[in-house]
């Protein structure tokens, strides 16, 4: 059921194994009390607001459904009108509950037409037809093949392809709530598109594209939550869809300036205004360390370890190690796993498995058909998910670089250090510039065969990092073709909040809800809490820019990075 009922209340508690391994071991801040207490003990305590391109939070505001003015086709043809319990079937044999609806076929040729044309309104993806039953016709209804990329639904005006809508989702991750609705919907997924990622354990917000896709086709799913009774209900379906409008463009990775969380630590010590007023202090005077979290590098903490296999073209080693079960892995796959492992045959493995288009099921489809083509197989799966790896490796190093260069300088800024400069474009600070130069310029390059490396002890740093692990600058290029190049960036080093505010919470039930959320308002409910208690939570709530994670400015305050 719910998971965040069947986990464990913790205390603060020592770093993970799994920090120093990809190179989180730094603090910036020391002179305080660290925070204690539980980190998503429910889903409601951690809340993430995308704020988009022009400043403004995305918040679910309506579920009204934008006109759809369509070229009349067959404008010799009268629409039928259709009944509500058509409706009804309509929406079961789209929201896939069944595969095929039927219903009573009119005797007058004129009427059936009337009736098939509008099916094909109601909804693009479905096929009818009418069919003999006996002595009676029936009109079947049914969903067309998988939907083609450029298949054309109603929109209106032939420049706004995508549709735009905002995703409020919780206990899933953007990802998997694609592949879901993906599914629903019967289009690929790579029709959708979005900014970033957003946590699963959270009530998270953000706006998605969808190429060629009715708002009415996410406004029928919508009609389950709306139907749900009871609280369970509600979180059994993940996500809900609101504000729609068509757009000529779709939304890209990196289309937002940030996010805004609220986050809710509960059974907290150590809590007094003086403590808190400290930890506040310092962060906005001193900022954290710009770490990439834990989460870049998967529930297994070895995504990074699949990326230097890729980039050192070991290929089979890369796809031994994907299809190796681990503690995370779910029951079923694992089965799957262990069969192909014992057997060797990827065929007699994909047949386990009931999704085909997973991870596992993508590279075993590629092997059943040539066994020993492992590049092949790696290269059958999104672009997304092969750069992942790659990205997790850069994010590796990156950390190491980090976690040594203020194990030994602190947090000074150094001659060589490299800064934003004219155009895009970096360069380094001179010993006369290091003065006037602060730590939250300072600029660390994600490696690749295209970045400036810091002129001064950071270059050396990289350099170890990467002989370590027998790699250089140039494996970055070409590891599975000219598009997947890894060219580099670069990333502060240290990052300082604009703002940091708290509030103080007294409680008794350890499953009272302590925050009221966009789904209270959704769904009406007024959000009442009692100003009393013997336990102690702490709300916290910042903005935090693109590509920054809150958990690495909650492991500064909590010297603890569990999630």
């Amino acid at each position: 059921k719910q998971w965040y009922q069947r986990r464990v209340r913790e205390r603060c508690k020592p770093l993970s194994p799994r920090s120093d391994l990809v190179g989180l071991t730094e603090f910036v801040n020391h002179d305080f009390i660290p925070l204690t207490g539980q980190f998503k003990s429910r889903v409601e305590d951690f809340v993430v607001t995308e704020i988009n391109l022009q400043g403004v939070e995305v918040r679910v505001k309506s579920f009204s459904i934008p006109e759809v003015v369509e070229e009349e086709r067959n404008p010799g043809v009268k629409v039928a009108e259709l009944s509500e319990d058509v409706v009804t079937g309509l929406n079961k044999v789209l929201e896939k509950e069944t595969p095929a609806f039927s219903f009573p076929a009119p005797a007058d040729k004129l009427e059936r037409t009337a009736l098939h044309k509008s099916i094909g309104k109601f909804d693009c993806s479905l096929s009818s037809e009418t069919v003999k039953e006996g002595e009676n016709s029936v009109i079947n209804v049914k969903l067309k093949g998988k939907l083609s990329f450029g298949s054309r639904d109603k929109r209106p005006g032939r420049n706004n392809n995508f549709l735009h809508f905002t995703l409020l989702k919780w206990n899933v991750t953007t990802s998997d709530a694609v592949l879901r609705l993906s599914k629903l919907l019967n289009v690929k997924p790579k029709n959708f598109s979005y900014a970033g990622q957003k946590d699963k354990r959270g009530i998270t917000s953000q706006r998605v594209s969808c190429r060629f896709l009715e708002p009415k086709r996410l406004a029928g799913i919508n009609r389950r939550f709306f139907e749900a009774t009871n609280e369970d209900e509600i979180f059994k379906f993940s996500y809900v869809m609101g504000d729609f409008e068509f757009n000529k463009s779709e939304i890209k990775l990196g289309d937002l300036s940030g996010n805004r969380f609220s986050v809710v630590l509960r059974d907290c010590e150590q809590t007094s205004v003086e403590n808190l007023q400290c930890i506040r202090k310092l962060l906005l005077e001193n900022g954290f360390l710009n770490y990439f979290g834990l989460q870049r590098f998967g529930n297994n903490g070895d995504t990074h370890e699949i990326g230097k296999l890729i980039l050192k073209k070991d290929y089979q080693a890369v796809v031994e190690k994907i299809l190796t079960p681990n503690e995370h892995t779910k029951r079923n796959v694992t089965d799957c796993l262990n069969q192909y492992k014992t057997s060797g045959d990827p065929s007699v493995a994909l047949h386990m498995l009931s999704y085909k288009n997973s991870l596992e099921g993508l590279l075993l489809t590629s092997l059943s058909k040539d066994p020993t083509n492992f590049k092949g197989a790696l290269k059958s799966l999104h672009y997304k998910q092969q750069t992942l790896y790659t990205h997790a490796y850069q994010s590796y190093v990156w950390n190491k670089v980090l976690s040594r260069r203020v194990r030994e300088h602190g947090t000074a800024v150094l001659p060589g250090d490299l800064v934003w400069g004219e155009g895009d474009q970096v360069r380094h600070v001179s010993g006369e510039e290091v003065i006037q130069t602060d730590i939250t310029q300072v600029l660390l390059p994600l490696p690749g065969y295209d970045v400036v490396l810091p002129d001064n002890c950071c270059r050396e740093f990289f350099e170890e990092v990467l002989q370590g692990d027998g790699m250089s600058l140039e494996d970055f290029k070409g590891s599975l073709g000219k598009e997947f190049n890894v060219s580099g960036a670069y990333r502060n080093v240290v990052f300082k909040p604009t703002e940091f505010e708290f509030d103080i919470i007294k409680y008794n039930d350890e499953n009272e809800k302590l925050i009221s959320t966009d789904m209270d308002r959704i769904l009406e409910k007024k959000f009442e809490r009692l100003e009393k208690g013997d336990r102690t939570a702490v709300r916290l709530q910042f903005t935090l820019p693109k590509s920054c994670y809150a958990t690495m400015l909650l492991r500064e305050i909590r010297r603890h990075d569990g999630l």
